[in-house]
């Protein structure tokens, strides 16, 4: 719309001046149809409004979306739209939304009172999602964990939101702050809150446990709730907003290294904009109030897998290799975010560098020797060739193999296990004890071999003291009285 003293110049010139259409358009720098329109209206616009106001095409349903409304407030629009298509609206959502927050009764605003923490007291903790940016169809998480007094944070990226995975991020997070807070507040968050029903929370008895061995209190804020962790939400915006836009990252532990440096010389030394004072410099009065760290909890994800006929195992959609002669067997995997380890019982088996990609194949070539080279039908000679290499004492254990009840394939299978997972001469050693103990069986065997890695602590040396004071003899008291004693009530009943 052109503004009312041009509209008033326009009319001037055609009426007054008698200037064309075209010398007018071309005057003012507008349409042709604009100045026609005008000089047929003869009147100037004051607002856009002015004019004829236009029926809306959703004016005919005006009726029946009220009747919606009363009937259920909650009503989203898209059901509405569906509704009124039914009924031959054919106009857009955009138009039905608009007209229906006119309608909707609005709330008024809630009112919060502020969270007020004494040094020491709270933190809050939760999880910021950062997509995918490496690719490798897993995402990466941002644990933030801020302590609410001094607004200190700390800052950890990684791959899994995994049980073990918080966890390890909580240890960081003390080990960084040089103490543990009275409590700590989280966000309903699966691995902490395992089932919620109004004010009643149970938590997860792993998360209790680990709670409980660093003697801090959980608390699981209430639905809906942002008011009760604002801190760490603000925390988790300021990460999202203020470290991650224009940079680039090779792979997580430079996306690790890049949020240190950035906590450490620039989050945590800043103002803070709710407390107007630094982070780092209220955190001195802080640390003494929190609570002394206990010893190092066991962060590694620990399953029980069991090696497929590939000689591989499932773990965290890859698949790690294991020695051949472990087909089939329930072996323990423990992993961190750095390796993982396979143990067959207590015995470490092998070691693989962690991917953190999906459906990928980490293989050790070592695993598959010998296996190429056995020829089909003559798995039982060349184990037996094998058990007889070990020894005089293997040989004369081959000899009481056959006439046992259980199958001689499973104990040489068996044999070959214990010979891959603990070596030959460990295994001859402890064939050799066997015979000796006239106990014949692979598995009494494979006890033999468990508890020779056991270490035998030595008992300690005697304390050596200074105070020559504090070395005192113990004193040995005679028995003879009691023996006499003894003596002459037996000669007694004896007379």
């Amino acid at each position: 719309m052109i503004d009312p003293s041009t509209q008033a110049e326009i009319l001037r010139y055609h009426f007054v001046e008698k200037l064309s259409i075209r010398a007018i358009a071309l005057r003012f720098g507008v349409h042709r149809q604009t100045v026609t329109a005008l000089i047929k209206r003869r009147e100037v616009l004051l607002n856009k409004n002015s004019g004829a106001k236009r029926v809306s095409i959703l004016a005919p349903y005006y009726d029946r979306i009220d009747q919606y409304l009363r009937e259920d407030p909650g009503r989203s629009s898209i059901n509405i739209l569906q509704k009124l298509r039914d009924m031959g609206y054919q106009g857009g959502i955009t138009i039905l939304k608009d007209y229906l927050s006119t309608r909707r009764i609005s709330t008024e605003p809630k009112a919060y009172l502020s969270l007020e923490f004494l040094p020491g007291q709270a933190a809050q903790v939760d999880w910021g999602d950062f997509g995918d940016p490496f690719g490798l169809g897993r995402k990466l998480w941002c644990f933030v964990m801020v302590l609410c007094w001094s607004r200190l944070l700390y800052l950890e990226f990684t791959h899994s939101a995994c049980f073990e995975s918080f966890i390890r991020c909580h240890e960081h997070a003390f080990e960084y702050f040089g103490g543990i807070p009275k409590e700590i507040w989280y966000d309903n968050l699966a691995t902490a809150v395992a089932e919620r029903k109004h004010k009643i929370v149970r938590f997860n008895p792993k998360f209790l446990a680990y709670c409980g061995a660093n003697h801090y209190k959980p608390v699981a804020c209430n639905r809906a709730a942002g008011h009760e962790k604002g801190r760490v939400e603000d925390g988790v915006r300021y990460v999202r907003h203020n470290f991650w836009p224009g940079r680039s990252f090779v792979n997580l532990d430079d996306t690790n290294n890049q949020i240190k440096s950035w906590q450490n010389n620039y989050a945590n030394k800043r103002t803070h904009a709710t407390t107007h004072k630094i982070p780092e410099l209220q955190f001195i009065d802080e640390k003494s109030c929190l609570l002394p760290q206990s010893l190092n909890y066991d962060t590694d994800e620990i399953r029980s897998l069991k090696a497929s006929h590939q000689f591989r195992i499932q773990f965290d959609s890859n698949e790690y290799s294991v020695p051949w002669r472990l087909v089939g067997r329930i072996l323990t995997l423990r992993a961190n975010t750095k390796i993982v380890k396979i143990y067959l019982n207590t015995k470490h088996i092998c070691t693989h560098t962690r991917c953190w990609g999906r459906k990928q194949s980490i293989v050790n070539p070592k695993h598959q020797e010998g296996l190429l080279e056995r020829k089909p039908g003559a798995q039982t000679t060349s184990d037996i060739a094998a058990l007889k290499a070990l020894g005089p004492n293997a040989c004369r254990y081959l000899e009481f193999i056959g006439v046992q009840n259980r199958s001689i394939r499973t104990e040489l299978n068996h044999l070959m296990v214990l010979i891959t997972v603990y070596g030959p001469q460990a295994l001859e050693a402890c064939i050799a004890q066997s015979l000796k103990s006239s106990i014949i069986g692979s598995h009494h065997l494979e006890r033999l071999l468990i508890q020779s890695e056991k270490s035998v602590k030595p008992n300690p040396e005697p304390l050596n003291l200074n105070d020559q004071r504090l070395h005192i003899t113990p004193y040995i008291p005679n028995l003879s009285s009691y023996d006499t004693l003894l003596f002459d009530n037996h000669r007694k009943d004896c007379d």
